[in-house]
């Protein structure tokens, strides 16, 4: 079955080279990480007991549905202190961080007392992988000041750990660490040590803290660098946000989450600020790389800290708001990490964080993207059967509310729907969707197409054509911005075997064909070879007049095993025209070559 044209146009362009480049990402995340994160319920004072409760907890409860994360959070070399939420140190460095000779912090023994005689976390960890579960670990950017202090020799090095640190740029809110110089060898070398000591102790999955925002480009690459030369595959999770959106090029390529948000806690203004980024940074998103805006502050928080809201109490979020959370959290493919104390989860969380038609969505949908923004914003994905659509309805306003979709924007004329919160099948939707929703609650319906609406065009079948050939790899091309020539997947089609990637997002990325030559002023057909794995809309300007729109199908994948033609007719001048290609606000599709013959 062909869906309308104009069918989920400004879909996530899923970053397949940077997947090929970055080699320690592969495969690593390639859905969303799904886990449970220490620091909502106990700040930075979990202990040994309390993190195995809940490992038992999930073990128990919840891996069937697809968790598999136990991360422990924040500053686990200090002492448990009582009541400073923020254990800053003094000028004596008290309190005292654990640390080993090469200056590796070390986690508290009393804290966790599986860690003795140097053993570090990995008693804790085989003790998870044994259950099926991964483990995880926090940490702050940089080096610790102890080690600075002390001129700890790094490991396996001649360096010592003064030759690494900076004291320019520390972090604002804890002063345990100095930052790392990048430029000098030192740098690279700790944190090549520390990543050898967390492959011994098994660790599955490392989160950065301070290092999104402000963004730093060569620390971000120094991780990674340290997680491929390590010898063990890593989650590397970054924090805090806003990350920058400028910088979804670099994050996406050596991250396998990164945060859109500062933390996010249990009150429906901070939910609300997330649908701007989930939607802005839907170019970004895909397999290895997942845009995050923060774990899930539900069930029972603050335990113990930090001070955001009553202690010891459960979620503030209203039922309706929890499950707009989670609506919101998989119809954008985000990764869950649940916040709350899972062994005092109460039976309506468990609902939400155990449904798992609803789980499916974020783990396995495709192409997931805002169709309409907004205080009713509507976000729409795919499933591997053509028939199959996700949408998810939302209130963001303070009334009750109508909200209706056109079911001709996404290609359909009727559909069954089934409402995957409550597991019903509802009645058979015939030309719009409409739904009643209280104040900020929301709805996720799968949609099971039983009648398409009418394509409007479509493209010619054969790619034998006739006339001159130009390669968008060309040099005699210009390219700008993001927009680059990237390798063809093994066996692909492309002629030449490259391809133009990344045209779009922005008024500088963009493609321009430099030498089409004509015989004669007129009327030509241009035939546009391309992929896309959604549809997408690029604009195309002839000797750069105003450009035009143009729609592009999608082809079902971002290979030459996905080519297919757009046929549009152009207007040349004899001789020498240029040709360019772009999008200054949604990504376009790849392009392999355009083919221009006489009308």
């Amino acid at each position: 079955m062909a869906f309308h044209p104009n069918i989920r146009a400004f879909l996530v362009i899923t970053l397949l080279t940077t997947i090929q480049t970055v080699k320690a990402q592969s495969d690593v995340a390639d859905v969303p990480p799904m886990g449970w994160n220490s620091y909502d319920c106990y700040s930075y004072a979990v202990n040994e007991s309390e993190v195995r409760d809940n490992a038992r907890f999930m073990a128990k409860n919840l891996k069937k549905s697809g968790w598999k994360y136990i991360v422990v959070d924040y500053i686990w070399s200090c002492p448990r202190l009582n009541p400073d939420f923020a254990p800053n140190q003094n000028d004596s460095m008290s309190p005292k961080l654990n640390m080993d000779s090469y200056g590796r912090l070390l986690p508290d023994v009393a804290r966790f007392p599986s860690s003795a005689n140097g053993l570090g976390f990995r008693p804790l960890a085989d003790s998870f992988h044994k259950h099926g579960l991964k483990f995880g670990i926090h940490l702050m950017r940089g080096i610790p000041r102890q080690a600075v202090a002390a001129k700890s020799p790094i490991a396996d090095t001649n360096f010592t750990a003064d030759q690494a640190f900076t004291p320019k740029n520390p972090c604002g809110w804890l002063n345990h660490m100095w930052g790392l110089d990048m430029s000098k060898p030192a740098a690279q070398a700790y944190l090549d040590s520390i990543f050898r000591l967390y492959a011994e102790w098994n660790v599955d999955f490392v989160k950065v803290d301070d290092l999104s925002n402000p963004y730093s480009d060569a620390e971000i690459e120094g991780y990674r660098k340290a997680i491929a030369k390590c010898g063990r595959q890593m989650v590397l999770s970054l924090s805090p946000g806003p990350t920058p959106l400028d910088a979804g090029p670099h994050v996406s390529q050596n991250a396998n989450m990164w945060r859109l948000l500062g933390d996010l806690w249990d009150t429906w203004p901070q939910l609300d600020e997330a649908f701007k980024p989930l939607a802005a940074w839907t170019p970004y998103r895909g397999p290895n790389h997942w845009p995050d805006p923060d774990m899930l502050p539900l069930g029972r928080l603050r335990k113990f800290g930090p001070n955001t809201g009553p202690a010891n109490t459960d979620s503030r979020f209203t039922k309706d708001e929890a499950r707009t959370l989670m609506t919101l959290w998989c119809i954008s493919k985000s990764p869950l990490m649940f916040g709350g104390n899972l062994p005092e989860t109460d039976p309506y969380t468990l609902s939400l964080i155990t449904n798992g038609e609803v789980l499916d969505v974020n783990q396995h949908s495709t192409g997931n993207h805002a169709l309409i923004q907004g205080t009713k914003p509507i976000w729409i994905a795919d499933q591997s059967d053509p028939h199959i659509q996700f949408v998810a309805m939302f209130n963001r306003t303070s009334e009750s509310t109508t909200s209706t979709l056109l079911l001709s924007d996404l290609g359909i004329k009727t559909a069954k729907v089934r409402d995957l919160w409550t597991h019903k099948d509802l009645p058979i939707a015939s030309g719009n969707l409409t739904v009643q929703l209280a104040p900020h609650a929301s709805v996720l319906y799968k949609l099971y197409v039983t009648e398409a609406a009418e394509m409007t065009e479509s493209a010619p079948q054969s790619l034998d054509l006739k006339g001159t050939s130009y390669e968008a790899e060309s040099s005699d091309n210009t390219l700008s911005g993001q927009a680059r020539v990237v390798d063809d997947a093994k066996d692909g089609k492309c002629s030449g075997g490259k391809l133009v990637r990344f045209i779009g997002s922005n008024p500088q990325s963009r493609l321009k064909f430099n030498k089409i030559m004509a015989d004669h002023d007129g009327d030509f057909v241009l035939s546009i070879v391309y992929m896309s794995g959604s549809a997408r809309k690029m604009n195309l300007s002839v000797n750069d007049t105003p450009p035009i729109s143009l729609d592009f199908p999608s082809t079902g994948g971002w290979d030459g095993n996905f080519l297919d033609i757009k046929v549009v007719t152009v207007h040349l001048k004899s001789g020498q025209n240029t040709l360019e290609f772009g999008n200054p606000t949604d990504w376009g599709v790849d392009l392999d070559r355009i083919v221009v013959s006489a009308k």
